[in-house]
């Protein structure tokens, strides 16, 4: 293998020549990059002659980004969730691939995903939505050096733009309590009460069947979800392992849900139309509760809450999980509990999430142990004797 300097044009070329021998006894040539100048060339030809030699020379791709993204949904469609890919798939198709996919791998530089996250994404979405979009890109090129594509992630030292958090609305004790009053009549009223007193997920809510919950125990393990796929919604496994929980109930849900249970029993015996499925809500016919007659539902007391009580907060249904977790936390209980109710993958995600909880928690807690770290609390000493005046 022998290398020597060509020029052609304007541009001077690495020209490597193979021997017959390297090369099943055909000869071969390479040319290398375009080199504005000779001098540039003859210095980067012994690291391309060495990296040839034992085998670790990255070639330059021709693929575009656009391709890249491409092919790494294609592979993301069979390891994820359908819900988490079709959330890939339009941060893809409407943000990514429209702003970078024209460009060569081999030309993306920092600065481009800079500039697309700073002066392009931030305009319109939200910085948790860009750092999605970072996660994305990170995965995709990480591929692509495993690949052989490129050989360096080129936007793994790119600053993320920093933005306030997504606020939440909670209610308070009262509002919650109007709230479960408002949707006591409502067919669906044990999805809310479950909502409220477990903080489980809305998906949570319409896969838990009867098997996995016991009464006697007062537990519900949550083991499956009512998730989105091609077909339409579906049973299917959490969202994660660490979504697999059990919850411990409070007595006023196990309450609901033995006479939930008893009067269910009874429809089923007297009505052969009735198709069950297992779940612990269900429609009146016994199929399982779509989101979105779920959601008409809910909206639907808010409205009439509403009417009464204009000033009552917009909340989403995923709010009350959020009122479960704060509610709980401003009684005291410890952080990990809340954590291991919600089915969080960490203690910290709970810690991030509730953090405007916890400064009111730490000023209990000190109140809690005393006036010191000691724990001691310290009587002041007031005096009888009467004071000297001094002149």
């Amino acid at each position: 293998m022998r290398g020597h300097i060509a020029k052609k044009g304007e541009k001077y070329y690495i020209v490597v020549d193979f021997d017959r021998d390297d090369n099943g006894g055909k000869r071969k040539q390479k040319w290398f990059s375009g080199y504005n100048r000779k001098k540039d060339a003859e210095k980067a030809m012994p690291d391309i002659l060495s990296k040839l030699n034992n085998g670790t020379l990255i070639e330059p791709s021709k693929k575009t980004f656009g391709e890249l993204m491409e092919t790494w949904l294609d592979d993301k469609k069979t390891s994820v969730k359908y819900g988490t890919w079709t959330s890939y798939n339009w941060l893809v198709h409407r943000h990514i691939i429209p702003h970078l996919g024209k460009k060569k791998l081999t030309k993306l530089k920092p600065q481009d995903f800079h500039d697309f996250y700073h002066k392009t994404l931030l305009k319109t979405l939200a910085v948790g939505s860009i750092r999605k979009a970072h996660v994305i890109i990170m995965d995709a090129l990480n591929r692509a050096v495993t690949w052989g594509d490129v050989s360096v992630n080129v936007a793994s030292t790119v600053t993320l733009p920093k933005g306030k958090k997504m606020i939440f609305e909670v209610l308070d004790e009262h509002q919650l309590k109007l709230f479960l009053d408002a949707a006591l009549n409502d067919q669906y009223y044990l999805a809310f009460e479950l909502a409220t007193s477990t903080g489980m997920r809305q998906s949570e809510i319409l896969g838990t069947s009867w098997k996995d919950t016991d009464l006697k125990t007062k537990t519900i393990s949550v083991r499956t979800a009512y998730t989105l796929d091609e077909e339409g919604y579906t049973l299917d496994d959490t969202k994660s392992d660490g979504s697999v929980r059990p919850i411990a109930l409070f007595e006023d849900t196990v309450r609901l849900l033995t006479s939930e249970k008893e009067i269910r029993a009874k429809v089923i015996a007297n009505n052969e139309f009735y198709k069950d499925s297992g779940l612990v809500v269900q429609t009146s016919v016994g199929t399982p509760v779509g989101p979105r007659l779920l959601m008409r539902h809910f909206y639907r007391i808010l409205n009439q809450i509403r009417k009464e009580h204009p000033t009552f907060p917009k909340i989403r249904f995923h709010d009350l999980r959020h009122t479960h977790a704060t509610l709980l936390l401003k009684a005291g209980v410890h952080p990990k509990i809340v954590q291991e109710r919600l089915g969080h993958s960490s203690i910290n995600i709970t810690l991030d999430t509730y953090s405007h909880v916890l400064p009111n928690l730490q000023e209990a807690v000190l109140r809690g142990i005393g006036d010191s770290i000691l724990g001691t609390r310290k009587e002041v000493a007031i005096s009888t004797e009467t004071p000297t005046l001094l002149n």
